[in-house]
């Protein structure tokens, strides 16, 4: 019989897996070889292409179909729920560790004193553990992420993890980090990101293979409590996939490499999803304990699933909680019936979107107004005082310019630590951006970094967040991130405002970066902008969101209001120049900043426009 040939993705890791079903073919007396291929998934590094369905499985699938390989090992959790009815999970050999993993970066302060590892454990004591050891030694989710600081960078482009990480600490900024495990834990050495979610099962291949270095092994972090944080359907498992009515359909090697609790624990995972409708991308975690249970073969002894709503990005975009759902059934209770566990998960997240009757609005005046629209409003006052009243006031309007941006520029045969990168610069050019991806994917491709964490939360909103986030404010701390983080050769592309972004092109010229910039938007003064009725100028306090709502201020002939807030130095530079004196400017563009200025200058109480009935 001629070699069964092996397809897999050309990543380590996947490479590392191909070689276990190798091995294990070898030891049953099959001869095999492995055929590594590059996926449409491994030739993007980008936050909106990454996301697309069956992108690191397409090309092996169609290997499959086509004859040049005989079997595909795929990450079970990488599959589509649906079946394809000319292929078949022929096997599904002894699942690793399903857990994920927190890590935090080396230098990482922790919220409150000391180092945030204080209380976490060594990568390479939690991966030498035991597996009794290593299912004692968990964290609940609460826990493992408490010591993460205020506005901490969170590596991990899964929707899942992302969704699961806001619910517990809605202050977080998720950075969609692509590559290669060895990379993301890179990008997590290097400080680009303050803390990183992945798979166990893929670290622990990496160590247990010696592709793991000494500086990442001692790496701190803590392994997270499936309980409380269900894996990804099928995480740690393998799928050996072959064509239906194939050489190797019915072939006794693949019985041979089938674990049956393995294969009863992550089918029922996927099962759970399949009934609720969703696919790989849904923010879905479930995690099933089979265990054998004589002739009738393996029972599901529990099963914990996580869910968030449909919506979840839109409270996460703007720093608060998204709803999730959390279910479970245990053989303790009855025989575990996933009909019944999904029907009781639906009703649930039914509720949720519901949510609470809407009062009647208050008509008290505003204490604060902000120049901003609704989401960017909630965003910056979610950590002021709930009586504090604030007020949208949009500034300006913004156009899109409908020109060709230069994708000719775009060289993606440089290595890949070279590629360029696309820097969103404020929430408005996250909009345009994400919107111009959607029609041209090839800017979907390139790894995207944004300017703040309001740009970051803005692209998250619009559903592609950003694989990195720079604590900057300005070009020359950008560039300062930049010299850090990113390779001194990849280029930077640079789409801004016709009104603005030329002081940030120049700053990283400056600092040697090689940089193409174009204007892709520019905005217009509000020509309905008003106070709201009733309110006088003398008595207003109003938060200034950029240079262009000072301009439109200027334009619209209004009073200046008796309190002028700005968000940063370049809105505070902008209404000094307007002639405003006494301007107080938030240490950093954040809602913690926001909060600050507020209690700085005002105190922890409303005290402007306050309704008299309220004081007796």
């Amino acid at each position: 019989m001629a070699p069964i040939v092996i397809g897999t993705r050309a990543t380590p890791l996947a490479r590392i897996q191909a070689d276990l079903v190798a091995r294990r073919l070898a030891e049953l007396g099959v001869d095999t070889e492995i055929r590594a291929m590059s996926s449409q998934g491994d030739r993007s590094l980008g936050g909106s292409f990454a996301q697309a369905k069956g992108v690191f499985t397409g090309e092996l699938t169609a290997a499959l179909r086509e004859g040049s390989v005989d079997l595909v090992v795929h990450s079970l959790k990488d599959l589509p729920v649906d079946d394809e009815p000319d292929l078949v999970i022929a096997a599904v050999p002894e699942r690793e560790r399903p857990f994920d993993l927190l890590l935090f970066a080396p230098d990482l302060q922790a919220a409150g004193e000391g180092d945030a590892s204080e209380a976490a454990h060594r990568l390479a004591t939690l991966l030498d553990a035991r597996e009794d050891a290593a299912v004692r030694s968990v964290a609940a989710a609460a826990d493992a992420f408490a010591p993460l600081p205020a506005g901490a960078r969170l590596g991990t482009s899964s929707p899942r993890r992302q969704a699961g990480a806001l619910a517990v600490r809605p202050d977080l900024v998720c950075c969609a980090v692509r590559g290669s495990v060895g990379r993301r834990l890179e990008w997590l050495q290097s400080g680009a990101i303050d803390a990183l979610l992945a798979a166990e099962a893929g670290v622990l291949r990496l160590a247990r293979s010696g592709e793991l270095d000494a500086p990442a092994a001692a790496i701190r972090g803590f392994r997270l409590d499936l309980r409380s944080w269900p894996c990804a359907p099928g995480q740690g498992a393998l799928a050996v996939q072959i064509l239906r009515g194939g050489r190797l359909d019915g072939h006794p090697a693949m019985a041979a490499l089938d674990d049956a609790p393995s294969r009863a624990a992550a089918f029922a995972e996927r099962s759970l999803l399949g009934r609720l409708g969703g696919g790989c991308l849904r923010p879905f975690g479930a995690w099933a304990d089979a265990r054998t249970a004589g002739p009738g073969g393996p029972v599901l002894h529990e099963v914990h699933a996580l869910i968030a709503a449909d919506d979840w990005r839109e409270p996460a975009g703007v720093g608060e909680a998204p709803g999730t759902v959390h279910a479970a059934a245990s053989a303790a209770d009855g025989a575990v019936d996933l009909d019944v566990l999904a029907g009781r998960i639906q009703r649930d997240l039914v509720e949720s979107d519901a949510g609470p009757a809407a009062g009647a609005p208050s008509a008290r005046l505003p204490d604060l107004v902000v120049t901003s629209g609704p989401a960017t409003v909630q965003r910056l006052t979610r950590r002021l005082d709930s009586a504090i009243r604030v007020a949208a006031l949009p500034a300006t309007t913004v156009e899109v310019f409908d020109t060709p941006w230069p994708v000719d520029r775009i060289d993606l045969n440089r290595p890949r630590r070279q590629w360029p990168w696309l820097l969103v610069s404020s929430p408005t050019a996250a909009r345009v951006v994400a919107e111009r991806a959607a029609r041209e994917p090839s800017w979907g491709r390139l790894p995207w970094c944004a300017l703040g964490e309001g740009t970051a939360r803005a692209l998250l909103t619009a559903g592609v967040p950003p694989n990195l986030a720079a604590r900057a404010s300005g070009g020359e701390e950008f560039a300062r991130y930049a010299a850090r983080v990113l390779d001194p050769h990849c280029p930077l592309f640079v789409p801004h405002s016709a009104r603005g972004g030329t002081s940030l092109v120049e700053a990283l010229e400056e600092a040697g970066r090689q940089v193409t910039a174009w204007q892709a938007y520019t905005v217009h003064p509000n020509d309905d902008l008003d106070w709201p009725q009733g309110w006088q100028a003398a008595h207003a306090r109003v938060l200034f969101t950029a240079p262009s709502a000072v301009s439109a201020f200027v334009a619209s002939g209004l009073d200046w209001p008796g309190s002028c807030w700005a968000i940063g130095a370049a809105t505070a530079a902008a209404l000094q120049s307007a002639g405003v004196g006494n301007v107080k400017c938030a240490q950093e563009p954040t809602a913690a900043g926001i909060e600050r200025l507020w209690l700085d200058e005002v105190g922890a109480q409303p005290e402007a426009n306050r309704d008299p009935r309220e004081n007796g």
